[in-house]
């Protein structure tokens, strides 16, 4: 009786999983790494202020780089949009102690199946913080 049960529950989970009913912890999984390297890009930023935007962002990239690569996510490099600006600034070149910014993180939302047409949203987050550094430290 148990093996006809399993071979039921087999058969189930086979005729729902293309269809994507199965799925939504592929969501999830991509929302925690998400939030994860967010969190990762967001402290360095927030700890590495006293240099121009063109430095902060290659710092961060190259940051979400070690993470992905690191903790194995499966997140994609090459499908991550990240986008990183002061929303309060004391020096309009250096982002230094006191400056607010904000990080945002962008990917494609992923797709349940291809046989339901959906539009093409994307999963973001956002983070808000302060740059801790202060000018004399640099």
């Amino acid at each position: 009786m148990g093996q006809l049960m399993a071979v039921i529950l087999n058969v189930m989970v086979l005729l729902l999983v293309p269809l994507g009913i199965l799925q939504v912890h592929t969501v999830v999984q991509a929302k925690n790494e998400l939030l994860e390297v967010s969190a990762a890009a967001a402290k360095y930023v927030s700890n590495h202020g006293g240099t121009d935007e063109a430095s902060v962002m290659y710092g961060v990239q190259e940051i979400i780089s070690r993470e992905l690569v690191e903790k194995q996510l499966s997140l994609s490099e090459s499908e991550l949009v990240v986008s990183v600006s002061r929303t309060y600034s004391a020096d309009p070149v250096l982002w230094s102690h006191a400056d607010e910014f904000e990080l945002k993180l962008e990917i494609p939302y992923p797709r349940f199946t291809d046989l339901l047409p959906l539009p093409a949203d994307r999963m973001q987050v956002i983070r808000h913080g302060t740059v801790n550094v202060m000018d004399y430290d640099l």
